[in-house]
């Protein structure tokens, strides 16, 4: 059996589903296919919460895309007619003279992000669960929020469905194949679906489609979630979203999160416990006593009013790169293979616009944001220099100066 679409998009993560979104709003017949369920566990798009920032120490080259996703998450969140986003600021917190706040600093400068530096004493103030030591600063991003994450992708897919699109689920993609006359992929029901292009979004599985277009490039890693309960006598209501750097470079993000009664905080190393780990095996993986140990110490470094042991923990994927950013592109061998892979534990925010752009590469037309910095070419100047996969993500922001 045999059928026909403008674009098949293959991975309904945060960014296959925002393709598909984009895709569909545009008028395309769309198809797209995941080989789970539409709330899976398995790859990196799932959980309640993800942080929305713009003060990006990773650097301007991102703004472009951040201040696009930004006015469509808003967009979409009208939209939909229901609460996606709970808007109660970042602190991205670290030492005073370097790191993480300096580049954010940077970026929030150079970007005229509203922002606002406090020192240790002055946040201590304001937030009566933080307890930070007189050598940290904080730079305070009124304009951060906390996306509900299930809920922003689920909102993506209703409005590609409502637009048109063919949503399925439990629909493996086995092969995919791509000339200059056109392109089709076999998907595990048996059926070949014929198509003007394919977007693959397929997150911690893309070197299955993309190991000769990324040759030893994407690495998929096994990374720690935990959950901490929340002793705060008002809950989680007006906890912002936050991120530290410790003197060492470790960095640990927190996320407040609603679906509990508002009494716990999702928390994990954000450069530390990657486990290089294979998507496809189905083996459960429990994060170790070391672990956990290691992300308890942590978090009594500067927060209190949160019980000392976390109440339940996970696994999720971070897909790394070696310079720990994303690729987004044409594949170059196959000319109607557009992806997005490798977000590198940091892309959900972005999805909007990764969709958009894909979209747009997927229909023949060329994206108004440049991505000249997530092409795949970069990597050829790269592997001259000896960089490791995934070193500065593992290294912190510290290494980035």
């Amino acid at each position: 059996m045999t059928s026909t679409y403008d674009v098949v998009v293959v991975g309904l993560g945060i960014s296959g589903s925002a393709t598909v979104s984009a895709l569909a709003a545009r008028g395309a017949s769309v198809l797209a296919v995941d080989t789970h369920g539409p709330t899976h566990r398995y790859g990196s798009s799932h959980g309640e919460s993800r942080i929305f920032r713009r003060t990006y120490w990773e650097g301007t080259s991102y703004l472009p895309l951040l201040n696009r996703a930004d006015r469509m998450w808003s967009e979409l969140e009208r939209a939909h007619g229901d609460v996606l986003t709970v808007r109660t600021g970042g602190l991205f917190m670290g030492d005073s003279t370097e790191g993480l706040v300096e580049l954010s600093r940077h970026t929030a400068q150079d970007g005229c992000i509203p922002h606002e530096i406090w020192d240790a004493a002055e946040a201590n103030a304001r937030f009566d669960w933080l307890n930070l030591g007189p050598d940290i600063s904080v730079l305070y991003e009124p304009g951060a929020y906390t996306l509900l994450a299930d809920r922003a992708r689920l909102a993506l897919l209703d409005a590609a469905v409502r637009a048109g699109a063919v949503v399925r689920f439990g629909e493996r993609a086995l092969a995919v194949s791509s000339t200059a006359e056109g392109a089709s992929v076999h998907l595990g029901s048996g059926e070949t679906v014929s198509c003007g292009a394919i977007a693959l979004s397929a997150g911690p599985w893309s070197n299955d489609f993309l190991a000769d277009e990324l040759p030893g490039i994407l690495h998929p890693h096994r990374v720690p979630v935990y959950w901490f309960r929340t002793r705060f006598p008002g809950a989680n209501e007006g906890m912002p979203a936050f991120v530290y750097e410790s003197a060492s470079g470790g960095v640990v993000y927190g996320c407040p999160e609603w679906g509990r009664g508002g009494r716990e905080v999702k928390i994990g190393f954000h450069n530390r416990q990657q486990t290089p780990g294979d998507p496809s095996d189905p083996t459960p993986h429990r994060v170790g006593s070391t672990q956990q140990a290691e992300i308890v110490e942590a978090v009594s470094r500067f927060l209190t009013e949160i019980d000392p042991e976390p109440v339940r923990s996970a696994m999720c994927f971070y897909t790394m790169t070696p310079d720990g950013s994303f690729v987004i592109d044409r594949a170059r061998s196959a000319p109607r293979l557009v992806y997005s892979a490798a977000c590198s534990g940091h892309g959900f925010k972005f999805a909007p616009a990764i969709g958009e752009c894909l979209a747009l590469l997927a229909l023949g037309e060329k994206p108004d944001l440049d991505l000249t910095a997530f092409a795949r070419a970069r990597f050829d100047v790269q592997r001259s220099d000896g960089s490791a996969a995934g070193e500065l993500q593992r290294r912190g922001p510290r290494s980035r100066r």
